[in-house]
């Protein structure tokens, strides 16, 4: 696993990507697609998931 991890951190440099600034842009889209309080203990795909809350709105 670690030679993944620094596989990683070594493309990331070489293309010059912001490994933190990708990862929270990251949770911020998940944040928005699976909300706290209706995704929480579903292990629901989000197409799953958003046509679920679709049929209950």
């Amino acid at each position: 696993m670690a030679d993944v991890l620094n596989y990683l951190v070594m493309l990331a440099d070489r293309l010059q990507v912001d490994l933190i600034a990708a990862a929270d842009e990251k949770i911020q889209l998940n944040a928005q697609k699976y909300p706290i309080q209706s995704a929480r203990g579903s292990a629901q795909k989000y197409t799953e998931f958003h046509l679920q809350q679709e049929s209950t709105s």
